[in-house]
């Protein structure tokens, strides 16, 4: 029960988040989404580690991702960004595409699962990425930027092309099951203490860096897995 507790806990984040956004505390909503996603990776890991893994909660698992990601998210784009904007209903527009494409997503990824295909790759941008990449325009306000004011219409073609890449056929690294050699254990667990403690002093920065480095990864795997595949073929 302890996994499904957590996954459960993550939709009253999520939904908290919601609203906390109504309410015009953005900050505190963005820091709940963040949770959001913290605890969408736990409830997996935890359900592995203590042998519990079950349908019910794969299921659930899936439905939280949909509501966190895929509804919740955009809502507190569309109602911090875009409601108040001259492009209002283009905006209703990208964040309707972007929770289509995270609901695409996910149901590609369990046909995936109920088939019993394993890779050690995701396929397109997984829904916790996709809700991260979305939310960067409010990391921008949060950092200072008037993004509401003055990129209102960069906002919405990033929203579109961020739900674009949800529902692409390109392979996404995923952590699920990675190792390092001892030899990489001491660097991956400096490297992960300090993006913990910039994420404390400086979240903002932290998450829009985290995302830049991760759009600029998604080509750079894409073109690696490729190069590999034709060196076998």
């Amino acid at each position: 029960m302890l996994p499904n507790i957590v996954t459960i806990f993550g939709i009253c984040v999520g939904l908290t988040a919601v609203r906390s956004a109504l309410q015009g505390n953005v900050s505190v909503a963005l820091y709940l989404l963040v949770l959001a996603m913290i605890l969408d990776a736990a409830d997996g890991r935890l359900a592995r580690a203590l042998k519990s893994e079950s349908k019910i909660g794969a299921e659930l698992d899936t439905l939280a991702d949909f509501f966190n990601f895929g509804i919740a998210t955009p809502l507190v784009i569309y109602f911090t960004i875009f409601v108040d904007s001259d492009a209002a209903r283009f905006g209703w527009i990208a964040v309707m595409i972007f929770s289509i494409c995270c609901a695409l997503r996910l149901a590609r990824f369990n046909v995936s699962q109920s088939d019993g295909a394993k890779s050690v790759d995701f396929v397109g941008v997984p829904a916790p990425a996709l809700a991260c990449l979305g939310l960067s325009p409010l990391f921008l306000v949060m950092a200072g930027v008037d993004v509401a004011g003055r990129y209102v219409e960069a906002a919405i073609i990033f929203v579109v092309i961020c739900a674009g890449l949800a529902v692409g056929t390109f392979p996404t690294m995923s952590l699920k099951g990675t190792t390092f050699p001892a030899s990489m254990r001491l660097p991956v667990i400096l490297l992960a203490v300090a993006f913990v403690i910039s994420l404390f002093v400086f979240p903002w920065y932290t998450l829009l860096f985290s995302n830049a480095i991760y759009l600029v990864m998604i080509p750079v795997y894409w073109f690696s897995k490729r190069a590999k595949t034709a060196k076998r073929t």
